[in-house]
């Protein structure tokens, strides 16, 4: 014997597609995140320009100067993202650093640091055998 399945009418209209409540003309509310993101632009660039360019050193600093995160409490690490982020989408600022830049950030300061220990090491180097020179000459025996 068959078995027959019965499904009910699917409604016409579902709950993603019902109309907007309001005037028909209404301009749509500020955001609230946006207005605090405008805010912030200038104090993120301050510290960019200070030399702070992760976020997580980004997030330290503006907890650091006691500035709260848009949900009333400290900057974490995906507040000050999404914060860098929407800074690029409003055009106020840069996003935050993709990975590829931060790592050539890293390794340009790796290649300076080797550079400085270096010159740093030549130069102890060419004092050392200065000092051997000069007290060569000065310490011989005259025959």
């Amino acid at each position: 014997m068959p078995v027959i399945i019965q499904r009910r009418p699917i409604p016409p209209s579902t709950p993603h597609e019902q109309k907007p409540k309001g005037p028909p003309n209404a301009k749509p509310k500020p955001r609230r995140l946006d207005d605090a993101v405008k805010a912030l632009a200038p104090v993120i660039a301050e510290i960019r320009q200070a030399g702070r360019q992760g976020i997580a050193e980004i997030a330290k600093c503006l907890n650091d100067r006691g500035l709260l995160a848009p949900s009333g409490g400290p900057f974490k690490y995906e507040t000050t993202r999404r914060i860098l982020n929407r800074i690029r989408l409003l055009g106020v600022g840069d996003g935050p650093r993709t990975k590829s830049a931060a790592l050539l950030v890293r390794a340009d300061e790796e290649r300076a640091r080797r550079k400085r220990e270096f010159a740093e090491d030549v130069a102890r180097r060419s004092a050392s055998m200065n000092k051997v020179s000069i007290l060569g000459d000065a310490g011989s025996i005259p025959e």
